[in-house]
């Protein structure tokens, strides 16, 4: 069976329920929108628009059926599709972190300049995940500066607290996840201040 060969059959309908209708209204009906029929028009429209002109009202319909058969679009696509909100379409990204306070020859994306960039795309709607296995351990001595290193559980608190300010496209705090690799000399650490 080929892709073109299978048909969107409408999901079994079920009535509105009073807990859907309010997270529609609360979280993603936009303007004059009431019905989740006028959410669907909307990010269908606006799905569309990267369609060439003259095919946009064929996809437009065709994401409708999509989404009427069952299809749900992520929750950053349903919240800003179509309006005017300078927000990310995408809900996850990983902000790569280097072992220096910024940018430097041998780190390209520095600590601080890792959380300018996810306070950005929290602020945006996204959400973040990082590694901070790069993050030598806590003691470790840092030649360039003649000091021991805080380790990465004390920036992991520096990125928490930013990610708590941050409010995500006017609805929601950041939201993100911090991993550590099973061999960095702090995991154990990391375990219980996970």
């Amino acid at each position: 069976m080929k892709l073109n060969d299978l048909t969107l059959r409408p999901a079994t309908a079920l009535p509105p329920q009073a807990i859907s209708e309010d997270v529609l209204r609360e979280k993603y009906a936009k303007g004059a929108e009431k019905t989740v029929a006028d959410v669907r028009k909307r990010i269908a429209r606006a799905l569309a628009q990267v369609e060439a002109p003259g095919t946009r009202e064929k996809w437009g319909r065709a994401f409708v059926a999509a989404q009427e058969a069952g299809f749900i679009p992520g929750g950053r696509i349903c919240s800003a599709a179509g309006t005017d909100l300078k927000a990310t379409l995408v809900n996850c990204f990983v902000q790569p972190i280097g072992d220096s306070i910024s940018a430097d020859d041998t780190t390209p994306v520095g600590i601080y300049d890792a959380l300018q960039q996810a306070a950005e795309t929290m602020r945006r709607g996204g959400g973040v995940g990082y590694d901070f296995s790069p993050i030598r351990p806590a003691g470790a001595w840092v030649k360039g500066t003649q000091s021991s290193a805080s380790g990465p559980l004390s920036y992991m608190r520096v990125f928490d607290e930013s990610c708590k300010t941050v409010e995500s496209a006017g609805s929601r705090r950041g939201a993100q996840m911090g991993i550590l690799r099973c061999d960095h000399p702090d995991v154990r650490a990391f375990f219980h201040v996970k």
